[in-house]
């Protein structure tokens, strides 16, 4: 069972023993992402995440950092999203204490070397540069800029590379401060912990103090204009596969709704056995890779459908799944299908969960946003309890034609797209 409890600065911890490993994970995740930057500084928590690895008072730079980490077999990394930024490494158990070590160093004494920070500007254009090129990674970012546009909450998390090349040092350190601070911090330890894991916890996190009052405010979101013409984007790019997004304003990150959604996503694109799956793929052979799902933030959130496919098979597809959709707002699904969705969840996530990095983010999220914390088997109860009316009423709720966006990369146009 989990513990969780606030050091003297505030910094809230949550550990979460498991049984039968042998390593143990420590993510620090803050509630800042790209939402919370103004139009100047767009992407400045991405770069700000990067620069954590560019060495620090007592390992002064890159290479005796990532050295001292990949010296224990470890896995580490960090992320960057629209909400949160955070950071982990999964160790073997007995190197616990060097792990919390090494990832308190990072966070409190980074030496944002002025040097390294020009020099790191290049390697976030390249992958800047990257996304772009890619359009496989790239279509989530342009159907967001669609669906939120006119929000901080559209823009891409990694800005421009016009943003990137003009930060000053003094602008990132003020914004670091502005939301780095022990408050802000979530401490998620999980897997083999022990009460020596937890004085440790406290001695290199809560020793540190708060230097000023931490910021969470964020700007709303907007949905951009709901005019059909308007509703719609295709980035032209002369490519073999068209990569197709259509989506719905969905709900936000703790409505109680997203547990049926969840479920009505399982058996619409959520497998190879879900209807898009079958029609799209198996009995059409219009494209290799098609899905659904959702997205959630915490005031909003969108369901959506992708596919990669040839750029004149798009009107078919879109074709297709809205009539998918509609028998689901229609009929609902079959007692069946309900049935396999509750267990194909159920196994998905017990299996993910057999990782401690997958406990640690698992609680961190839900310490970061929702009111009371959900364990994996509660959320399971919860998604037993759905039944095919619940599917039926939140279809309705989200598929409205009306309002749903279309963004497409590749070789066609606009003007040839229908829905």
């Amino acid at each position: 069972m989990y513990e969780t409890y606030t050091l003297n600065n505030k910094a809230q911890v949550i550990f979460v023993p498991v049984e039968g490993t042998k390593s143990v994970t420590t993510l620090v995740m803050y509630p800042v992402g790209s939402r919370y930057e103004s139009e100047k500084m767009s992407g400045v928590s991405h770069y700000v995440e990067h620069l954590m690895f560019k060495g620090t008072k007592k390992r002064p730079n890159t290479l005796k950092l990532t050295r001292e980490i990949d010296r224990l077999g470890a896995h580490y990394n960090a992320f960057t999203g629209k909400e949160y930024t955070g950071y982990y490494i999964t160790t073997d158990a007995g190197y616990t204490q060097t792990a919390i070590d090494i990832l308190s160093d990072m966070l409190f004494d980074s030496l944002y070397d002025p040097k390294e920070m020009e020099r790191e500007k290049g390697v976030i254009v390249e992958e800047i540069r990257m996304y772009k090129d890619n359009p496989l990674m790239n279509i989530d970012n342009i159907f967001e800029d669609l669906m939120y546009e006119g929000s901080p909450l559209g823009r891409d998390i990694a800005g421009t590379e016009k943003h990137v090349l003009g930060y000053k040092r003094k602008d990132v350190l003020n914004y670091r401060d502005k939301y780095y601070e022990p408050q802000n911090m979530i401490i998620a330890v999980a897997g083999a912990v022990d009460d020596k894991t937890k004085e440790l916890v406290k001695e290199y996190f809560g020793s540190r103090k708060n230097k000023k009052s931490s910021s969470k405010s964020f700007k709303p979101y907007c949905f951009g204009s709901e005019k059909k013409e308007d509703r719609i984007l295709v980035e032209h790019k002369e490519t073999d596969q068209a990569q197709l997004m259509l989506g719905f304003p969905g709900f936000k990150y703790d409505d109680k709704r997203n547990v049926v959604e969840g479920v009505m996503n399982t058996i619409l694109g959520g497998s190879m056995s879900s209807r898009l799956f079958i029609q799209i793929r198996e009995r059409r052979g219009l494209a290799y890779m098609i899905r659904s799902g959702s997205d959630n933030f915490r005031d909003t959130g969108y369901a959506y459908i992708r596919a990669g496919l040839d750029a004149k098979n798009i009107n078919k597809a879109i074709s297709v799944i809205k009539k998918e959709i509609e028998k689901i707002v229609k009929n609902g699904v079959t007692k069946k299908e309900l049935e396999d969705a509750k267990t194909h969840i159920r196994g998905s996530l017990t299996l993910s969960l057999e990782d401690s990095g997958a406990q640690a983010s698992w609680y961190a999220r839900q310490v970061m946003f929702v009111p009371t914390i959900k364990t994996p088997e509660q959320r399971l109860a919860e998604i037993d309890n759905v039944t095919n009316e619940d599917i039926k009423r939140v279809a309705k709720q989200i598929f409205k034609w009306n309002k749903m966006r279309i963004s497409v990369i590749g070789n066609v146009q606009k003007e040839d797209i229908k829905f």
